[in-house]
């Protein structure tokens, strides 16, 4: 009996790794400034998952189904299993790091800012108290990574 691999259980995992790894990739690569509705909801990258989980469960039926070896009936499901765990992996990521956690004790808007001190860009010191009676801008950028 000639030897049949289980070539679809590899494509679903595949594709499946190369979707996470092209996501994570273009983040590294600061494709994201380019292209921020890709960094930003992942559409392409949860799509290409989503095709190779349905490739996943077609290679699985396909080894289920047919007379196959031992090893055809189980590495197909192993193989599957293991995609699926990729896939929740990457949107649990997702989820998990798009969640901006709470600020607990900031200023309100209108209300003193407190007391604090930064240098500037010669590196020399300069309190919030010293500029009292001119004006000044507050920025705050509040990143969670």
């Amino acid at each position: 009996m000639p030897r049949r691999w289980n070539w679809l259980a590899w494509l679903g995992l595949g594709l499946g790794l190369l979707a996470v790894l092209a996501y994570f990739g273009g983040i590294i690569l600061r494709v994201g400034p380019r292209a921020q509705v890709l960094r930003d909801t992942a559409v392409l990258h949860l799509a290409l998952i989503g095709v190779a989980l349905g490739v996943s469960a077609v290679a699985i039926r396909r080894a289920l189904g047919r007379a196959a070896t031992h090893r055809g009936r189980v590495l197909a499901p192993l193989l599957g299993v293991l995609n699926l765990a990729v896939a929740v992996f990457f949107i649990l990521m997702l989820s998990r790091f798009s969640v901006v956690p709470p600020a607990l004790k900031t200023p309100q808007v209108g209300q003193a800012a407190p007391a604090f001190s930064l240098t500037d860009d010669r590196g020399t010191p300069v309190q919030l108290a010293d500029l009292r009676g001119q004006n000044v801008l507050l920025v705050f950028y509040r990143g969670h990574w």
